[in-house]
Parts: C-alpha cells; structure tokens; sequence
C-alpha cells in the first residue's frame, strides 16, 4: 500500500469525526463510564473475531506489521487487550449497562477507526486499574496512526492524545508524600507525613472526632456516685472473661496505649507522645529522652532500659514487655553490624559514613526502625487477631498497613479514641489484689504530686530521677523536639517510695536503669534475671482476665483517676437489672447518659475480646486509621531501609503464622526456666493470649 493511500485511509472526515464523538458522548451520557468500557469489550470482541470487510476480506490490523508485540511473558497483542479489559470489567464489579443505540453505531464504523479508538482509550484504563504491558507497542502504534491525520485533523488527534499524556502525568502520584532519606522516624514523630509535617508530633493537641450539638446535661451525677453505681466492681465478685482471654493480653494493650496516649497533667487537651505506635515509650518523645537511655556508642540501648517512666507503676509483666523489644534492640544493632550489608555501617574519610558517631546514628536508627517493625507485626499477628476472634495459630490476618492511602497524611489521636480506650474492667484478680495494695500506698503521692516530691528530696540521687544529658556531639536537628526532655518529674517523685515498699532495688540496681516489682538487675551489667522477667511474664499467661462490658466490673483502687466525660431504653445498655436502674436513677432518660459511663456499661460482643459494641467499632476505626496514616509502618519499611536481614525478620516466621512474638520470647527469654528451657512451651507458644487449657 502507497503512503498516500494509507494516508487517505486514516483519514477521518469532519463528518466521521463529529460522528464518533456524538456516539461517544451519548454513551457516557447515558451509561457513564461503566458504558464505555463495555464499548471497549465489545470492539475487542470484533477484533478478536477478525471482522470482514463489506468484500468479506479479512482487514489486516496496522499493529500487526512495523508494531507488533515485542517478546514478552505476559499476554500481548488483542489477547493481552482482551485478559486487561476482562480485569478492568472485573474491578468494576461487572456492570454491564444496558446497551444503547450509540453502541451499536460504534460497534458499526471502519475496523480501522474503532482500532484507533479503542487503542487510545484502552491505554488510559489499563493504567489505572491493571499493569501496563509496554510491550504490546500500543503507544508507539496510536501514534503512527495519529501522525498521518494532517494538520487539518489536530482537534480529533488531542482528545486521543490527552488522556495518554494523562497517563504519563498520574504516573507520580501528588502531592509529593516521600522524599530519599526520610526513611528515619524522627525523635518527635514530626515529619511523618511529609505534607503535614506537624501531624502526630508530640506534645501536639488531640483532636476531636464528633461534634456534638446537644445541650449539655445541667444535672450531671456526682461522678463517684456514678463509679459506685455503674463501674466499680463489687467485693470479692469477678466474673472470668468468656473467651479466656489472658492478662498477658492487656499488658500489651497497655504498652500500645501508652505509647499513643500520654496526657499533659498541666492540660488534658495535650499528647505528649507521637501519634503512632513507633515504641515512644521505650525510646523517648524527642531526642534529649533518647539520648538519656542509650550508651552512644554501635546503636545501643542502656542493658534492659526504657524511657517512659509512667510504666514502673504498672503490673511489672508491662515493663517486661519494654524489656523484651529493649533487648530486642540491641540484638538488632549488634546484628546489623556483623552483618554489614554492603558495608553500610563501614566508616572512613572515603565512606558515606564518616566516624564512630556517624555509624552509632546510623546503626540506632536503623535498629529502632526495624524493633517498631516487629511490634507493628505483634500488633497485626497477635494483637488484632485476639480482638477479631481470630486464632493467632491462623493463616488469616487482618493487615491494615497492606493498602494505605495516599497521600498519607500522618496521625493525630483523638480525644475520643483516649476515652474508650480503658479497659479497667479486665484487671485479672491477682493484678486487682497487687493494685489495691500499690494505690493504697501510693495513692496520696498520686493525689498530692508535691507531697511525694518532698518525701523523696532526701533520698540519694539515681540515674533514674536525673534529668537527660544530651550529648554534646549531637547537635538540635529537625524532628528533635524539645531539648530538654519531656519532664516525667512527678513519676521520677514516685520512683523512691515505689522502690522502697515494692521493687526493693539496691542503690546499684538503681543506678543501671529503673525497677521492676518482682524482678532484679545485675548491678554490674544492669541487665535483669531472666527467670525473674519469664515468671512476671507468665502471670499475665496463667492469669484470666475480667470480662469487659456490662457495668460492674472495674476494680475500686481505680475510682479517684476515672475522669468522665459528658455523651434505646436502659434494658439496651446492659443485661444487668441494677445496672439499668443506676442509669435510669442517675440520668433520667437514655440520650442525657455520659459518654464515658454509657460506652463501659454496654453489652459485649459475643466473640473475640468481646469488647462492648461501640467501643469495639471505634477502636478498629482508629487503629485501622492509626497504622494506614503512619507512613513509616506503611512505605519505609523496605529491604533497602531494615537491610534484607532486618526486612525478613519483621515479616515474622512461617512456622508461627507470620507471628515474631514467640521469636522475641524465645531469642531473648530462651533459658529462662531453672532446667534452662524457654519460659513457654511450642503449644503455649501457638496461643499466647489465652489462659493454658
């Protein structure tokens, strides 16, 4: 064929042109998108069958010669077309529009014109749902076509052309959410998110989920009334969660909501934490806190330290977890550096890596990386799949970080989500008894901070009550936060008089880190006995916790520190009868109960954690969104930022499930029993949060 009658082929009249615009407009009009891609399928079809000319001669597609598919292992050519449609249709959930006059016309004009078409429109869907395979030459072949139109034919040339400029365009998504090197958590959780940089940092304010209109009650009860009537567990009355679910469980809900919940005692609409579950409570909330419990040296951490000071007061088998991803740390850094990857932690003048102090910043915050790694693995594997009922020993696992948004615009932690996130009433009766005793003691130090603050001026100095010594070879960077540290001052007070009737830890003990009830350092190492942190551990195993919901259930040391917060008949509160009298007593009608009251005394769910209805709702819907916005969990966590070692051990172990809790128990727990055994057996190990059969 001559160049000028090729030319005269491809050549669409005004008429034509306006035509095929008319069907096309009239489809999208009548059965929107949906109706066009089932255009597409039906011209592909035509193709596939090879449509006769009006002489019945097969026509001879221009794609077939000079732009036929380059080698390729994936489908190419109208098969490869028809296999993308068919995914599309697939994405789209099926819908097939009824068809309308304009496509029976399309189906109807020149194999040559729906070539062109169909060619176009087809590269600018299989670039949004499905890969592109560039080896089918589609581009390269829709513009040999469009490069024949002639000048007068441009109009018709850029409505073909300005959906696949589209497609190079979307190519990089905006806004631009990640940039090289920004791999690192900073010390403040600032920078999280790269357009919102001040989302989630610590010592940001809350934020607020539910606007409420509604007047305010004017007859709100007395709130340790509404404590004695509807929350506070009578004595010597427990009843056992139903599932069997453990305290070892809510020792690590303790750590998760701490480490996104740290309320300013100054103002209570202020976090002190980051807004991510990024291990703040073991690392610090800025960078002064940092450097006050690592040895500055190889990435290390302090032996079996960690920073948040509020967690000495809590049931011991909660610090112990602290230790285990303290240890973990360490073993991470010491690791990496053996390894070496590509020589990454080398140092020299002709290294990116220039000095000691180069390579201990480099190894820390690689090691701390891939630790928040693991604990976002022990919250998927472990955690959630215990709220949703589902077997840690299970192939399924809910994965909110699989899909995240973008961009992803950080996480600032709401006022809401801190309120029903106590889950008091699960206190197992051993902790119940161990905390009577401790609030008994400790409770006027916590009433009257200044009074525990006198107590213990005389005591001798620790390492424990000082305040973080920023090392001078640091200087402030971006992300540091404040420093001068976060002041812990009122529980550093506390420390001496928990010690004293509790911890028992000598002076030297002391001076390598913070007590643990029931457990002891090495005074030359600071690194605590192992059978000591394996018996603390399995307490919380052994131990059943409290059925959550209903009312009636939170333990009665926990009454002076419940703050409540103003919120269909009482019979759908609760199935207790004197639950529903309290309610209707204190409140009067259903919509004037407490927000905080109401939420605690609902019924629970039947399965799984078995958390009342609404909270089990609200806790998902802000831990979904609390790890798909952390971009760190979400985009960083690749080989090229953890090395290939630290990737793999973040994914967790086939044999577990995907789970890396009974690795950490093992690797840094393994000879805790006297016979030199791990704390926990292989079939303890396959279902941690519930009690042993």
């Amino acid at each position: 064929m001559s160049k000028s009658a090729h030319s005269s082929q491809t050549i669409l009249n005004e008429h034509e042109h306006k035509k095929l615009q008319l069907h096309i407009r009239t489809i999208e009009e009548e059965s929107g998108i949906h109706g066009l891609i089932n255009t597409l399928k039906e011209l592909v079809i035509h193709t596939i069958q090879g449509r006769s000319d009006k002489d019945g001669n097969k026509k001879k597609s221009v794609i077939r010669g000079a732009f036929a598919p380059t080698t390729s292992s994936h489908a190419t050519g109208t098969k490869g077309l028809a296999q993308a449609l068919v995914k599309n249709l697939e994405y789209l959930f099926g819908i097939t529009p009824q068809r309308t006059n304009a496509m029976k016309e399309v189906l109807t004009i020149p194999a040559w014109q729906k070539r062109v078409v169909m060619l176009g429109l087809v590269e600018r869907l299989l670039s949004t749902h499905t890969p592109v395979n560039d080896r089918t030459n589609t581009f390269e072949a829709v513009m040999y076509i469009l490069g024949n139109l002639g000048p007068d034919k441009q109009d018709f040339a850029n409505e073909l052309t300005q959906p696949l400029i589209k497609v190079y365009e979307d190519d990089f998504p905006k806004p631009f959410s990640n940039f090289v090197g920004q791999h690192f958590r900073t010390a403040d959780g600032s920078f999280n998110s790269l357009v919102s940089p001040d989302v989630g940092k610590a010592g940001s304010y809350y934020h607020r989920t539910v606007v409420s209109k509604s007047l305010a009650n004017e007859q709100l009860p007395p709130a340790h009334i509404v404590f004695e009537r509807l929350l506070k567990r009578p004595e010597g009355h427990f009843t056992p969660h139903k599932s069997g679910v453990n305290m070892l469980l809510f020792y690590l809900a303790t750590v998760i909501t701490h480490d996104v919940f740290y309320t300013d005692r100054n103002n209570p609409y202020r976090n002190l934490t980051t807004g991510y579950l990024d291990l703040s409570t073991l690392y610090g909330f800025n960078r002064a806190d940092q450097e006050s419990i690592r040895q500055m040296k190889n990435g290390l951490l302090k032996e079996d330290q960690w920073f948040d000071k509020r967690f000495v007061l809590q049931p011991s088998g909660v610090g112990v977890l602290l230790v285990l991803f303290s240890r973990n740390h360490n073993y991470v850094a010491k690791k990496l550096q053996e390894i070496n990857e590509n020589g990454r932690f080398s140092f020299g003048p002709d290294k990116h890596l220039k000095t000691s102090q180069d390579v201990d910043e480099e190894l820390f915050q690689t090691a701390r990386l891939i630790n928040t790694g693991c604990f976002a693995n022990v919250i998927v594997h472990d955690y959630i799949r215990t709220i949703l009922g589902v077997s840690q020993d299970s192939d399924f696992f809910w994965d909110p970080m699989a899909s995240p948004a973008h961009p992803v615009h950080g996480n600032q932690v709401s006022i809401e989500f801190n309120v029903i996130y106590r889950w008091h009433a699960a206190i197992g009766q051993q902790d119940e008894e161990w905390l009577n005793t401790v609030m008994a003691t400790m409770g006027p130090y916590l009433r009257h901070p200044s009074s525990a603050e006198s107590s213990s001026s005389s005591s001798p100095p620790n390492s424990v009550a000082q305040k973080p010594q920023i090392g001078q070879q640091q200087p402030h960077r971006r992300g540091d936060g404040d420093p001068n540290g976060t002041d812990q001052s009122i529980f550093e007070s506390l420390i001496p008089i928990f010690n004293t009737h509790f911890a028992h830890a000598t002076p030297e003990e002391m001076e390598k880190g913070l007590p643990l009830a029931g457990a002891h350092r090495d005074p030359q190492t600071g690194r605590f006995n192992d059978t000591d942190l394996a018996k603390l551990l399995r307490r919380g195993y052994t131990q059943v916790a409290g059925q959550l919901g209903g009312g009636l259930a939170t333990p009665a040391a926990l009454a002076p520190y419940l703050n409540l917060v103003p919120m269909t008949t009482f019979e759908d509160f609760s199935e207790k009868v004197e639950v529903q009298t309290a309610l209707k007593e204190l409140y009067g009608t259903p919509d004037k109960v407490e927000l905080f009251a109401g939420l605690l005394v609902e019924r629970s769910k039947v399965v799984g954690l078995r958390l009342p209805y609404t909270i089990s709702r609200a806790i998902l819907s802000d831990a979904v969104n609390l790890l798909r916005n952390d971009r760190i969990n979400t985009q960083e966590m690749t080989p090229a930022n953890l090395t290939n070692w630290g990737f793999q051990l973040t994914q967790g172990e086939a044999s577990h499930h995907g789970r890396i809790l009974p690795k950490l128990i093992n690797l840094h727990l393994g000879k805790a029993n006297p016979n030199g055994e791990p704390p926990f057996t292989d079939k303890e190990l396959k279902n941690l949060f519930s009690i042993p059969e």
